[in-house]
């Protein structure tokens, strides 16, 4: 293999970020599906060699992969800059889908030396990603918000590798001492949530939501308290799960506050947007935000004390990573995919042909189906994780697959303009 070569267009072949999305995508539907399929485990303790399967399905399959996509996409468009190297996304691509399928398939069956050797795998993707963003972010004349949160994102996820790294190994030969299994391992999942994540969603959304609500950027303490929460927050978090329970309180607190200022900003720009309709897309992004508060209440509960256990914990995944994360996330693709699309197929002939408006890309009816149960049924998982029933779980997880099915007929939508036939028509 060459050594990629920078690339020189403005923004990337839109390829490039729609195969991370389209293979997230199908990732969020199995994940969805892997809810019913594991009901039963997930009624018990969270760990468990196949709902760890399922949490890196969601976690690398779904939730990375689509980041690292959209991130491909907009950090030309934030920037003013090209990233790096289109070729070395192309390869991390291919590293990052043969690994978390490895991955995933030998945590399912419990087959530890084979899961190490993909967890290697994973790793060179996501350290190829890492170069690929800090060498495009190299040289900016102005540190933005969003690029400092950018750069915080990178920090986190090469942490969270280094965790995972940690507790794979530990699994073929023992290196983690017994006491410290779970501390590392509640580290390496917030690392991954709050240090990774976190600033990325944030920093798009302070540049991307104003440009889609017609409203303005984060100032004030809003923009302070997210930045500093989460630069203070995170490792003074990440700290106090290893060694010390007050410093996950203050850690806790510390966080709590960057989610405060993000949804005083996200209020305000609601209330002082220009654009009077929303779409779903805008309507997936902001239910995400308002699943953010639940969340956080619930990790602070979980941080002081206040409620504790297996069920509790679990009810916490789901807020946060099935209710803010991915709702967020299908929100952010609702808007992003149709304008990849669109200038692929049809922005070459403007002037020639007549091309359809972009919302004619998408498919409103499905969209809105796919809000009503991604939301209720997210909703529903969290209720009966905390109460630990199987069959609720199982009926939940029903409800939620059948959006992620919803979603994913709205995307098949809109891919299918990239065909000959309908770009001719």
């Amino acid at each position: 293999m060459s050594v990629p070569r920078p690339a020189t267009r403005p923004a990337p072949d839109s390829t490039v970020p729609l195969r991370y999305l389209v293979a997230a995508a199908l990732a969020f539907v199995l994940a969805a599906a892997g809810v019913v399929w594991l009901a039963r485990e997930l009624s018990g303790h969270y760990y468990h060699p196949r709902l760890a399967a399922l949490t890196h399905t969601v976690t690398l399959g779904w939730i990375t992969l689509a980041m690292m996509g959209a991130s491909y996409q907009l950090v030309p468009m934030l920037l003013g800059r090209p990233i790096w190297s289109e070729r070395l996304a192309r390869w991390q691509f291919a590293m990052l889908v043969a690994g978390v399928v490895g991955l995933a398939a030998h945590f399912y069956i419990a087959e530890f030396s084979g899961m190490l050797w993909a967890a290697g795998i994973v790793g060179a993707g996501i350290g190829a990603h890492a170069v690929n963003v800090a060498v495009s972010l190299r040289g900016l004349a102005r540190v933005t918000f969003t690029v400092r949160l950018f750069a915080m994102g990178l920090a986190g996820l090469v942490l969270t590798l280094g965790f995972g790294a940690l507790l794979a190994t530990d699994r073929v030969v023992k290196i983690v001492p017994a006491a410290g299994f779970f501390p590392t391992l509640h580290a390496h999942f917030h690392l991954a949530l709050l240090g990774w994540v976190m600033p990325v969603v944030l920093g798009v959304a302070a540049r991307v939501y104003p440009v889609f609500l017609l409203a303005g950027e984060p100032a004030g303490w809003p923009g302070h308290a997210q930045l500093w929460g989460l630069l203070l927050g995170v490792p003074t978090l990440t700290l106090g799960i290893l060694a010390s329970p007050a410093l996950v309180r203050v850690g806790a607190l510390l966080v709590a506050s960057a989610v405060a200022g993000h949804a005083a900003w996200v209020l305000e720009i609601v209330r002082s947007r220009r654009r009077p309709a929303l779409d779903w897309g805008l309507r997936f992004v902001l239910t995400g935000a308002a699943f953010l508060l639940p969340a956080s209440a619930l990790g602070l509960g979980l941080a002081f004390d206040v409620v504790g256990g297996p069920r509790p914990t679990l009810a916490y995944v789901a807020l946060a990573l099935g209710g803010w994360i991915s709702l967020t996330i299908v929100g952010m693709m609702l808007k992003i995919v149709p304008v990849l699309v669109w200038y692929r197929v049809y922005a070459p002939h403007i002037g020639r042909t007549q091309a359809p408006p972009l919302k004619e890309l998408g498919w409103p009816a499905v969209e809105g189906l796919a809000w009503w149960l991604l939301t209720g049924g997210m909703v529903g998982l969290a209720a009966a994780l905390a109460a630990g029933n199987a069959w609720w779980i199982g009926a939940a997880g029903t409800v939620v697959t059948l959006g992620a099915l919803a979603f994913g007929a709205t995307l098949a939508a809109t891919l299918h303009h990239l065909s000959p036939h309908a770009a001719r028509s």
